[in-house]
């Protein structure tokens, strides 16, 4: 036996409900092929001779003795079997203080492994037959009365040899004396499609859809289907409130000099906070004509090369004396633009990854922040690229549909960028991604946008792109394809006029602007 996994001890014979004939405990607690596969607070798992052991540590409060996960895992199980739709359960036990579910172990990938792996190489006839497999499997659950909402990738196996779906880990998933409702059906709907969004293609999607709504013909509702959109949505954002913060603290190393925070991620060079120190020290030596790229009244922003790697770094000065007063009781502008930034990638949108700021404390400096990016080429080359690509049809499309279901996913997940013009997204046609957000000092994470929230950062979008006049009915054809997802702005003329007018507003201000700059007139708040 392996002596140094702490194990919980074996349940003496008299205290296992066995189905399995060949399941013996003692030689599998004894085995020396016996491995901790998987350790949380509360619970253990094991493996051993073809058996995976699950061991939960039963607490001493007064509900104790009418909480048993390892039970409710065994009764679901049992259920689930029927239709062959988990893995064969093997036994159930209790000792003092654990109680312990056995079932055997299903050769194939989970569902990650296989849509990463296997699932490109399969042609469409066979890639159809899955979908089928997936789609029977599913409803299957669902008549057999379990609700599973702990519904992740990796609790799914193909298994290889029977070709079929299984479930595992079903210490959270509720059974009922019944086959799920509507409103339950819908609700399991809005934990399984999210893992799958990122995965597999739209066009999979609604084949995988259109095959269950023979099943389940209130998913033929475009009202439901957007429900069921909405919910996981929902509950993406609040778990990403919930746990976002802690898990931006614990990849941040903190350190802090008098009244000075130094931020560094953890794939951060060493020497690069020692960089960005000497630079708020020092900044005039780091100038230089050729890699000035910005130089406003409120940031600056610059090229950098060490070590023979590019770098974007941003800095942020004081503005007067009523911007330094306000930054003393809000979060400084650098440190709030790092946590956005975390936290847009914590949620998968593409964003350059912030490798080390720092906060001087004193917002009455020349510069009193600053932050280092990886650098990527966004400047005039990237202009010239999306504007070539605008002008020719098929390709010109396809950006504009992509960068909408950008901004779309972005609103869905509780981003508002503020200022989201073109030249603020980076277009990369050899990432999986196609576009990069950037620049977001202006940016917020919200729990859900409003309606208005979502027209600004679409009247900026759109203004930035009728500005350079390549292509007609831009802002039409942008707020068409963005209804395609936003399904309750499906068919709203209304919204689709006020978009168009605050457009046309914006680029006649600016080229008001233009005009009273090259005229050298006195703005209107001079006289």
């Amino acid at each position: 036996m392996n002596r140094h996994l702490l194990l919980p001890p074996c349940p003496p014979k008299k205290n296992w409900e066995i189905c399995d004939s060949a399941f013996d405990p003692e030689s599998l607690w004894n085995s020396e092929s016996l491995r901790l596969v998987k350790e949380a607070a509360k619970r253990k798992v094991f493996c051993s001779k073809g058996y995976y052991i699950k061991a939960f540590k039963l607490g001493y409060s007064a509900i104790s003795p009418f909480r048993d996960p390892a039970r409710k895992e065994w009764k679901i199980a049992t259920r689930l079997h029927i239709g062959s739709h988990t893995a064969p359960p093997a036994a159930y036990g209790r000792s003092i203080g654990w109680s312990y579910f056995a079932a055997s172990e299903i050769e194939g990938p989970d569902l990650e492994s296989f849509l990463c792996e296997e699932w490109p190489r399969l042609t469409r006839t066979q890639k159809k037959g899955v979908i089928n497999l997936f789609s029977q499997f599913i409803a299957g659950i669902s008549e057999l009365g379990v609700f599973q909402p702990d519904f992740h990738l990796n609790n799914v196996i193909f298994g290889t040899r029977k070709e079929r779906f299984v479930l595992l880990d079903l210490h959270r998933a509720r059974l009922a004396d019944r086959p799920l409702n509507a409103r339950e059906r819908m609700d399991q709907l809005s934990y399984i499609m999210p893992p799958l969004w990122e995965k597999v293609r739209k066009r999979e999607l609604m084949e995988f859809t259109s095959l269950l709504s023979r099943k389940w013909p209130e998913l033929k509702s475009r009202k439901q289907r957007y429900w069921i959109q909405e919910r996981a949505f929902k509950r993406m954002r609040r778990h990403w409130d919930k746990r976002g913060i802690r898990r931006i603290l614990q990849k941040t190393v903190r350190t802090r000099h008098g009244k000075t925070i130094l931020l560094r991620s953890e794939q951060c060079p060493e020497y690069l906070p020692g960089l960005l120190i000497s630079f708020v020290k020092h900044p005039e030596k780091f100038q230089s004509p050729e890699n000035i790229l910005k130089n406003s009244r409120h940031t600056f922003c610059l090229k950098i090369s060490t070590e023979s790697t590019e770098y974007f770094l941003k800095a942020y000065r004081s503005s007067g004396n009523l911007k330094s007063i306000s930054y003393l009781f809000k979060k400084p502008r650098v440190l709030r633009a790092w946590h956005t930034s975390r936290n847009l990638l914590l949620r998968n949108i593409s964003t350059p990854f912030p490798l080390a700021a720092i906060h001087t404390g004193n917002p009455w400096r020349s510069i009193y922040g600053a932050m280092l990016l990886p650098w990527i080429d966004a400047g005039d080359s990237n202009t010239i690229l999306i504007k070539k690509t605008l002008k020719q049809c098929k390709q010109g499309d396809r950006l504009i549909k992509d960068l909408t279901y950008f901004l779309w996913e972005m609103h869905e997940k509780g981003v508002f960028h503020g200022d989201c013009k073109i030249s603020n997204f980076y277009f990369d046609l050899s990432s999986p991604t196609t576009f990069t957000i950037f620049d977001l000092d202006g940016a917020k994470i919200k729990k859900r946008l409003s309606d208005r929230e979502r027209l600004s950062d679409l009247i900026n979008l759109c203004a930035s792109l009728e500005w350079w006049e390549v292509r007609d009915k831009l802002t039409k054809q942008i707020f068409e394809y963005y209804t395609r997802r936003c399904i309750n702005w499906a068919g709203r003329q209304d919204l689709l006029h006020l978009l168009e007018t605050k457009v046309t507003e914006k680029i006649h201000k600016k080229r008001l602007r233009i005009d009273q700059k090259t005229a050298k007139r006195p703005k209107p708040y001079d006289v």
